[in-house]
This record gives structure tokens, sequence and C-alpha cells, in this order.
């Protein structure tokens, strides 16, 4: 095994370490050596992950599978990840688990996890873009899945000798046009021939993009660009200046620390020594038995990459007859990846709408042409692929079963497939027009086997409104619909129209709210009344960009007036706790708008363990 593929990993580990205690910061950090000096390394989620991937690939599972690995060994429900690992524990796989009601799909907690794709398939870029972007949909979408593909293909293509320059046409070659990263590009650039450019780029890059979240994947990327290219790919320049960028930076410096190591080629050993001899582990993994040691980790991904990749170190050249000549020359290796296949390009240019599932030799895709949420008495369309990657002829026998009193149209029927042949069937469900089931699973008979399609049912919410906001005063103002709860009841609206409680069906998590203002500022009033699964502790998180006020059984819980781009974690001012026992409990909640348009509004729960919860029923307004 080429001794730069084990420098990679040992340089992830040191990045990870380094990075950690400087995670979401928002300022540059001008850093010599790990601060505060370790003690043992740092636990890390994203390289825990990398034993899931490790088991995945050695039993011969494929790229569309990951997000079943990943929900049956790993679970850190962090940020955006407790979202894609609530849509797969509900059915829902890859591409779709990471964009459908994901307030966060462009973090990034998948950037750390690519890695080790760019390591287990080191020298075939597009094996490693494949996996990687199965990965990163699990709870991703945007650049949150851009920027870990782009780096799965500079890993996969970094060795001594590479080009800084070959990298970065690697990473930019397959990014849509869309991605931020692109529009990042030129300053990252211009840094290099400024002294103080690394400042400069750290305080301006944001804005100048429209980027407001420090954690976001396209901040993230540019960090690490920027400190491979300010550190010249040196391992040690690289990474203190993009783990100094703060951010994400437990995954920026683990990606610049593996990229930059393989490019040197090994990690000096006093960065080694802090991390001592144990693999530290979280409480996150099961399952999967990690390593007792760091060294026992570095061999299990460098065998990896032994069995599954292609890498090799670039050749020495050849001796020049110049002695001159021959001093100044370098090493330099062939351009380190094949042009990005344009089934790759559509991959990550498509808007993700697809499950996948595979049964033996049958691969299962349900693609969702309306997003896979039902709402009384309205139809949901979908089409089922069936796709046969086995080596012999399969016979496909299926049935589609819905709930009782649902209509359903399709044109399934029995076939026989060809290895690698594909057939399509449409489908068309309706459910009945009072339903209001949080989760109502089609059945699909396939052959001797049942295959749940999740088909999620919306959450029943009465809004009303919009009332008069001039310039903010609808704020403090109190309108009779906070105390008045009846569909009956007529409210003035404003323009001194009348407007009432009525029924709506959201899907949940993120709230388009931008409709029910028409247009103009004025304060809408959203009602629920919902049954939570069991009694004890939630948190709220509430996330609105111009202000916010709840009530919770009638008592004033959260409430700010802050004009912002909304960044919906759970952390103040968004958050409120609370306990839940058996009876349900009202919320009300108060959102304005001033002239601009309103960003989408972010309303979920957490157990205390910080996994997303659903209420199990939304109860009617009397």
């Amino acid at each position: 095994m080429a001794d730069f593929i084990r420098a990679a990993i040992q340089g992830a580990l040191v990045g990870a370490t380094l990075g950690a205690p400087h995670k979401g910061g928002s300022k540059l950090r001008k850093l010599s050596f790990y601060e505060p000096i370790p003690a043992r390394m740092a636990q890390s989620e994203a390289l825990e992950a990398w034993l899931v991937w490790s088991q995945h690939i050695r039993s011969e599972k494929s790229a569309q599978t990951v997000s079943q690995s990943l929900l049956a060994n790993w679970n850190y429900p962090v940020d955006e990840s407790a979202f894609g690992l609530s849509n797969a524990a509900r059915g829902l796989s890859s591409p779709i688990s990471g964009s459908f009601a994901n307030p966060l799909p462009t973090g990034s907690q998948a950037i750390g996890r690519a890695i080790y794709w760019g390591i287990a398939f080191h020298g075939d870029p597009n094996a490693a873009t494949e996996y990687a972007y199965y990965d990163a949909s699990i709870d991703h979408a945007g650049d949150g899945v851009w920027s870990a593909v782009a780096l799965a293909r500079m890993m996969a293509s970094a060795a001594p000798g590479v080009q800084l320059t070959d990298l970065v046409r690697v990473a930019t070659d397959c990014l849509p046009k869309e991605s931020r990263i692109l529009e990042a590009l030129p300053m990252l650039m211009q840094s290099l021939s400024n002294p103080d450019g690394v400042t400069v780029v750290r305080e301006t890059l944001a804005s100048s993009i429209g980027v407001t979240d420090d954690l976001d994947a396209s901040l993230t990327f540019s960090w690490i660009l920027l400190g491979l290219l300010n550190g010249k790919g040196d391992f040690e320049p690289s990474v203190l200046t993009t783990a100094g960028c703060c951010g994400a930076s437990g995954q920026s410096g683990l990606a610049c620390g593996a990229i930059s190591a393989a490019l040197s080629g090994s990690v000096p050993e006093p960065w080694l020594k802090p991390l001592g001899a144990n693999f530290v582990a979280g409480h996150g993994i099961g399952n999967v038995d990690p390593p007792a040691t760091i060294a026992k980790f570095v061999d299990q991904i460098a065998n990896d990459c032994k069995q599954f990749g292609k890498a090799t170190a670039p050749a020495p050249p050849e001796p020049s007859p110049d002695a001159e000549a021959q001093e100044e020359e370098q090493p330099v290796a062939e351009p380190p990846a094949p042009e990005f296949p344009e089934k790759l390009a559509e991959l990550l240019a498509q808007a993700p709408n697809e499950s996948i599932t595979e049964i033996e030799n049958i691969r299962l895709s349900a693609r969702y042409i309306d997003p896979p949420i039902v709402r009384p008495g309205k139809q949901l369309r979908m089409a089922l692929t069936f796709t046969n990657i086995g080596t012999s002829d399969e016979e496909i026998r299926s049935q589609l079963t819905a709930p009782e009193g649902w209509k359903i149209a399709t044109k399934l029927a029995s076939t026989r497939l060809e290895p690698g042949q594909s057939t399509s069937f449409p489908a068309v469900v309706e459910p009945p027009k009072r339903h209001e089931a949080s989760l109502a699973n089609l059945r699909l008979k396939l052959n001797k086997y049942e295959v749940l399609i999740p088909i999620f049912g919306s959450q029943l919410w009465y809004t009303v409104g919009p009332f008069v906001n001039h310039d903010g005063s609808g704020y403090e103002h109190k309108f009779q619909a906070e105390t008045k709860f009846s569909v009956d009841e007529i409210f003035n609206g404003r323009s001194d129209l009348p407007v009432q409680w009525s029924e709506q069906h959201f899907p949940g998590v993120v709230f388009d709210a931008e409709p029910l203002f028409k247009t103009g500022p004025g304060v809408v009033y959203l009602w629920s009344k919902a049954v939570f699964p069991k009694s004890g502790s939630y948190r709220l998180v509430a996330a609105a960009g111009v202000a916010m006020v709840v009530w919770l059984d009638g008592e004033k819980k959260l409430w700010y007036h802050d004009v912002h781009t909304p960044i919906p974690r759970p952390k103040n001012p968004y958050i409120m706790d609370f306990k839940a026992g058996d009876e349900p409990i009202t919320f009300l909640f108060k959102i304005l708008r001033n002239r601009q348009e309103l960003p989408p509004v972010a309303i979920y729960f957490l157990a205390e363990d910080g996994l997303l919860v659903q209420p199990t029923e939304f109860l009617r307004m009397s």
C-alpha cells in the first residue's frame, strides 16, 4: 500500500482533532499548533462513519443503499443529520431523504464522511463520486451534497506530485453552475497574491456569496481550498489555515488534513504524538466494533483502499542530462482524473426525488413526481422502476396496495428482466378527504417480499391573517386572534378585509408561510393542537426571519423580533423546552412579515436525545 494513503488517513485524524475545539467560530484564528494540545485524538462522528462505510463496501453493498447502513449503525442526530436520519427511519432513503423536510440541507456534516470514499476508491474518482453522492444525500441537498462529492474526487486524485491546479479542476468540473462554491472560487484564487489574503477572504467571503451560516458547506469547502492554496498543499501550513477559519472546523480540518497529507506524502511526527495510541469512539456507533487503536484504524482503512482502490504513487522523473535543470525539476503526476461522466453530472444536477431499495437482485426506485406528502383528497403521483442488478434473468411479479379508503391507480404488470434491464410503471394514489395520519405506507408485494413505500401525512394547522403590520408595529399589538379560537370567528384583517381561521395542511418542519401574507407586510397566526408520542421532555425549535411569538396552552413562552436570515438550528433565540403528558398541547405562533419576501419558517420538535419527533395527531379547532 502506498505510504501516502496511510499518511492521508493519519492527516484526517490530525485535522479532525486540530479543528474540533474551534467549531462554530466566526473569526479567523492564527494557529501554530493544536490549541489546546490534546491528551488524545478528538472523537469524530465522521471518522466513525468511515467504519460503517468500511463494513458496507466489504459486504459488497451498493452506493444506492448506504442510507440503510448509516441508519442501522450510526446515530448522531446533529444538525441536519437529525432530519436525514428521521426520514431514513420513516422509510425514505437517499437521495430524497436529505432534501425532504430538511431546513439545513447545505450543512457540512457530510464533508468528513466524503473523504473516506476518496481514500477507499483512490485512483477511481468516479466510483468515489457515486458513493459520496448517495452518502451526502442521506442528510443534505445542494451544496451540502456537491461539496462532499467534489472533495471525494479531490481525495481520490491526491498524491505526491499532483498539482493543486489539477485538484481544483477536479473539484470544479463536477460542480453544478448553481453551486456557491463557484462564486467563491475567484476570491480564493485572488488570495494567493495578497499577503493578507487569508484574513480578507475569511472576513468577506460569506457576505460576498450571500451565506449567513458559518456551518454552510460552501464556506467549509472554501476554507479547505483556502488552506490548500495558501499552504501550497504542504500539510502543516494548509491544515493550520483551514482549521483556523473555524466554522465547521472538525469537518474542514479532517478533509484538508487528509488531502494535504496525501500531497505531502507524510504527516510530521510532532502532529501524531498528541493523538495518543487509542482510537476514541463515541456512543452513536452500533453494530460495528471500533478498532482499539489508531494504528488498527489506519490499517483497516488502508486495506479498504488496497482492496477497492487503484492507488499508486507517481513515478519519479527520468534523470535529466542537464544537472541544473534536474535540480529544478519536481515530480509531476499525470492529470489526476478522467473527464466527469455525463451520467454523474446528471445525477448531481437533478432534483432529488427518488428513494431506492434493493431486494436480492432487484433494485426498486420510487420516484416521487409530487413530494411524498398527502393532503386530504389530493392526488400524489409517482413512478416505480424495477432494475435487474443480478447476473441472470429475473421474473418481476408486483402488486401495489394502499390503506383502506384510499384510491389507487397503477399499471403494474408482471415482466421479465434481463441483467441490467429496467422497467417503470406510473402510480397515482389519493387519500380520503378526512385523512390526517402522520404516516401511511403503501405496500408493494414484490415476488415473495413486501416492501413499504412511505407516504407522509400532512400536519393539520389553522391559520388566520394577514393583519396589519406597519414597520414592525404588529409585533407588540395584540390582535383578537390571540384569544379567540373558533372557525366561525371573523376578524378585521389588513385593508379592513374579513379573515377567519382556515384549515391548512403543511408538510411539517419547513413551512412556506409567504403565500399567507399575500405579497405584503402583515401578521399571521398559526394554531395547532398536537398529541405527542409519549410523556416526557421536548424541545420546540421555531425559526422565522422577522419575528416570532409562541404561546403554549395560552402562556407566552418564546418571543424575538430580529430581522435576519434564520439559521434554524436548536439554539437561542429559536428554542423552547416543554413537557408533554397524555393531554394534547395547544400551540399558537405569531409570525411577522415586513416588505421583503419572508424566508421559509422552520417549526419542529426534538426529544431529549436530540432525535426529531413528529406529533402523532393534530386535532381540529372547534
